[in-house]
This record gives structure tokens, C-alpha cells and sequence, in this order.
């Protein structure tokens, strides 16, 4: 009779060591998906943490693109203004040569924040 007994515990222990390594599978792939579940919360918070500050970059960029074109606009109007003046004969000869000369400044003063607004554009083109 305990021939059959012994069959019988036999295939039960089997399970039972089935079913208990199924459990201890199940359990480490329980914690593995809560591992992942924190990091991607971790990453989702760093991902907007991000957009807002590439939002930020944006506005500054875009402040500092336009502060560039009003200087190139205002230092455009006092060329023209300057222009004016010698073409209106009001000026003595001396008065003139100062004008022309101050225009070279204005226009190489244009010609260095066009530089740097050509190259703050094309450098953030670049990192888009």
C-alpha cells in the first residue's frame, strides 16, 4: 500500500515546487514592472522639467533675436538721419567729415549685431 502513497506525494511535491516557482516568477516580475513604473514616473517628470525649460530657451531666444533688430533699426534710422543732414548742405565741410565718419562706425556697429543675430539664428536652427 505505500507504493501508491508514494506515487501519489511524488506528482503533489512536483506541483506544489511548480506552483511555488511560478509564484516567486510572478512575484519578481511584479517588482520589476513597479522599478519601471518609478522610473518612468521619474522620466515623465523630467521630460516636462525639460519642455519648460526649452520653453524658456525659446522666449529668451526670441527676446534677444528681437532686441538685435531693434538695434540694428534704430542704429538704421540714425545712418538715415545722419545721411540727411549732409545732403541738406547745413553742415560745414568739418561737420560733414565727422558725419562720414561716424556713418563707417554706425554702419560697421550694424554689420557686427547683424553678424551675431546671423550666427545666434543659425546656432539655434541647428540645435532644433
Amino acid at each position: 500500500m505505500e507504493p501508491v502513497i508514494y506515487r501519489i506525494k511524488m506528482p503533489l511535491k512536483k506541483k506544489d515546487e511548480e506552483f511555488i516557482h511560478l509564484q516567486e516568477l510572478i512575484e519578481k516580475k511584479r517588482n520589476s514592472l513597479m522599478i519601471k513604473q518609478q522610473n518612468l514616473q521619474v522620466i515623465s517628470k523630467q521630460n516636462h522639467f525639460l519642455e519648460e525649460v526649452q520653453k524658456d530657451y525659446a522666449k529668451y531666444y526670441n527676446f534677444i533675436v528681437q532686441q538685435k533688430r531693434d538695434q540694428i533699426k534704430a542704429l538704421e534710422l540714425l545712418n538715415n538721419y545722419i545721411s540727411d543732414l549732409t545732403k541738406s548742405n547745413n553742415l560745414t565741410k568739418h561737420n560733414i567729415e565727422d558725419a562720414t565718419e561716424e556713418q563707417k562706425k554706425i554702419m560697421q556697429e550694424i554689420k557686427s549685431i547683424q553678424n551675431g543675430l546671423d550666427s545666434l539664428i543659425s546656432g539655434f536652427d541647428n540645435r532644433i
